[in-house]
């Protein structure tokens, strides 16, 4: 039999002393990734100034920084410095870093979703600009999909794979960037923000889904035996979230605030310890981590006492370390300079396009149908074209699955950018004279019903 080659890896580096933890070999590898780290870090707050001098959020500022530092520009100008700072050397230690923040991220995206708040507007507008604003931009996507695949270098990848994912990045919004937005700008208790966050929060439970179930089908080469056992094994671990481990988890965490006021060190290493576990089933069944992330982050969603003090003490590190690293490495894969030519640039165009008609088009007509007047359902469709992280998020999957060839990976990550980048300016002219100051502790706690809509 042979032997483990995890034990087999182990014992070598025992062996080795230049392999120890504390060896040459260690610090040299420590040293890259702290250089690394000094450049993300330092890059994303001098990108973030200049983007809040501007009039965008935190956030803008932070997807662009990971730009700077990949082939787009500091690769173009210094590839010597680029290829220096990220070589092959530590690759592997940096992706995991970025991939255990994506799951850490998910999960906290997960708990961004206030159900109760978010649909406590016209459940049935709600509903109609929900799937409208994704029915459309998916079936456009879907539809125009094959001109674009067309037009891709050799070796193409599977058509089937390239429409479902190139519908999905067409469809996606990005909610907690779009509560960001909103409460930055001082609109958090309009109803427009209101119905808006309501849907994009139906929009990208359903997104998630169906990524999942496109996930199961392009690993599996669309065989149906295994997509169909596999979305069943998906089903009973997300029924045993819901039905037997969040009554516990809830009750521990409730528990826990209960006896010490706030989370303590133990009950955050006992979390991490469940999110962890729940990424690592998701991935076992053939979904992707981040997917086991995001369940058990919706799962917590509802104890908004537990949520508050999860973004106060946890939050921070996630959003100020390894948030910057997975768009560092998202960066490190786009390369605007990859779009050499005029055909490139224009399908770059046409996906711009297709993009942003198609959602903007299906938000605003669904707007229209349930009886928002033509400024309200303009914003509407502005906010729902918001893609951010969420996007970033779903074409990673794509590049790592090999559906998205490089160069449309390019193309849609410039799309997401610009939708991020157009949404702050769009919703402040256009909701102009709305904005409210912040509520008081007093007055949250005299209007409950308020203080539900200023949170969301």
């Amino acid at each position: 039999m042979n032997p483990n080659p995890m034990v087999m890896s182990l014992l070598q580096a025992a062996t080795q002393g230049a392999e120890s933890a504390v060896g040459a070999k260690a610090e040299e590898i420590v040293l890259h990734l702290l250089a690394q780290f000094i450049a993300i870090l330092a890059a994303t707050r001098i990108v973030v100034y200049m983007a809040k001098k501007v009039g965008q959020t935190d956030v803008a500022g932070e997807i662009l920084a990971g730009l700077v530092l990949g082939p787009s520009l500091l690769g173009a100008l210094a590839p010597d410095a680029m290829h220096t700072l990220f070589d092959g050397s530590t690759s592997q230690t940096f992706i995991g870093l970025s991939q255990v923040g994506l799951i850490l991220l998910m999960f906290q995206i997960g708990l961004e979703f206030e159900f109760k708040a978010n649909l406590s507007t016209s459940k049935k507008s709600i509903s109609v600009v929900s799937i409208a604003g994704m029915v459309v931009p998916f079936v456009m996507g879907y539809l125009s999909a094959p001109w674009f695949h067309e037009r891709l270098p050799e070796p193409r990848p599977d058509l089937l794979g390239f429409q479902l994912f190139f519908g999905i990045s067409m469809s996606i919004t990005a909610i907690p960037i779009l509560g960001r937005i909103f409460m930055e700008l001082r609109l958090a208790h309009t109803r427009v923000a209101a119905l808006t966050i309501g849907a994009a929060a139906i929009d990208d439970i359903v997104g998630w889904l169906i990524l999942g179930v496109v996930t199961l089908i392009v690993q599996n080469q669309f065989a149906p035996s295994k997509i169909v056992w596999r979305l069943v094994a998906l089903a009973i671990y997300v029924a045993f979230v819901f039905l037997v481990a969040r009554p516990l988890l809830k009750r521990f965490v409730d528990n826990n605030l209960r006896r010490h006021g706030g989370l303590q060190m133990s009950t955050v290493a006992m979390l991490l310890l469940v999110i962890f576990a729940s990424a690592f089933v998701t991935s076992s069944i053939g979904v992707f981590a981040i997917i086991g992330g995001f369940v058990m982050g919706v799962s917590l969603h509802d104890n908004r006492s537990f949520v508050e003090e999860w973004k106060t003490r946890i939050s921070p590190l996630v959003n100020t370390f390894f948030l910057p690293l997975f768009f560092a490495y998202t960066g490190l894969r786009t390369s605007i300079g990859t779009l050499s030519n005029a055909s490139e640039a224009f399908a770059c165009l046409m996906v711009v396009a297709v993009a942003f008609i198609s959602k903007f088009g299906g938000a605003y007509v669904g707007a229209r149908f349930v009886g928002e007047d033509h400024r309200s359902a303009t914003v509407i469709g502005v906010c729902m074209n918001t893609r951010a992280l969420m996007e970033l998020i779903v074409l990673n999957i794509g590049y790592d699955l090999g559906v998205l060839p490089r160069s449309m990976f390019t193309m849609l990550v410039i799309m997401a950018i610009l939708s991020t980048f157009m949404a702050t300016p769009l919703i402040r002219w256009l909701m102009r004279g709305e904005e409210r100051e912040p509520l008081s502790s007093a007055e949250l706690g005299g209007n409950s019903e308020m203080g539900r809509t200023a949170h969301s």
